[in-house]
């Protein structure tokens, strides 16, 4: 049986031609009101040689300090290329309903579950995948706790790598005035905005305090083909014998 990322890599390949196909919704909850919230944002791949210590750290709260070099490269490969990014403003909603989250929960570890829904229309396929979300600012995570500052270096770099990789349109966002305010041509809310987040010689600037890297981490998904009534569930299974951990993947009726 496949596990849900091959099937996720190849409807992902058959529907690289369409316009918005990387499109998604993400949900978080408004603790004040216990209201849920979804909103579409861009998926801008998989993450690279993600340190596997750091998923640890995200998923349980600990790193690898007794996991055994040949145990954790094995766990890791079938785990880390499995990271998806986006971004986000620090100013938006979603970080302050996380953040919220996490200290109404103590900062435990389901304070920062949401869960994203991926509708692929050429193959009728979706996806709804359940994880941990983690925001990467200037320092690294936010909520840095300890064990996460060995990670912050390819944090922060793979940031400002993103940062590049946006276009003219998306990077200057991040300049303007906090998201979610009444749009006021007289204040000028557009006054100072560098055009493409460049600067007079047409150079990139800086990453900017609003940037923001988002990843979730998936723990658990819903794999479900409507044209053959084919679902899935696959969830990440920690084995605490010898934390050789791996997605398991079930089968049921749709």
């Amino acid at each position: 049986m496949k596990t849900w990322k091959e099937h996720i890599d190849i409807s992902i390949a058959k529907s690289r031609k369409i316009r918005g196909s990387n499109y998604v919704q993400i949900s978080t909850i408004d603790y004040k009101t216990m209201e849920p919230r979804c909103r579409t944002v861009v998926f801008r791949g998989f993450m690279k040689d993600l340190p596997f210590g750091a998923v640890k750290k995200v998923l349980r709260g600990d790193d690898d300090e007794y996991t055994s070099s040949s145990m954790l490269i094995e766990t890791a490969e079938k785990y880390t290329d499995c990271v998806m990014k986006m971004i986000t403003d620090i100013r938006s909603n979603k970080v302050k309903e996380v953040q919220e989250s996490l200290e109404m929960m103590d900062k435990k570890k389901n304070g920062n579950t949401v869960e994203m829904v991926w509708w692929f229309p050429k193959s009728s396929e979706q996806y709804r995948i359940r994880g941990k979300l983690q925001f990467i600012g200037n320092d690294g995570p936010l909520n840095n706790s300890a064990g996460f500052s060995d990670y912050n270096d390819y944090f922060i770099g793979e940031r400002k790598q993103q940062w590049g990789n946006l276009s003219d349109m998306a990077r200057e966002q991040f300049y303007w005035d906090k998201p979610g305010i009444p749009y006021c041509t007289s204040n000028g809310h557009e006054q100072g905005v560098p055009p493409g987040g460049r600067d007079d010689e047409g150079k990139v600037l800086p990453v900017p305090d609003t940037f923001l890297l988002m990843l979730l981490y998936p723990t658990k998904i819903d794999y479900l083909k409507l044209g053959e009534n084919y679902r899935q569930i696959d969830e990440w299974k920690w084995n605490d014998a010898d934390d050789n951990s791996q997605w398991g993947q079930v089968r049921m009726n749709p």
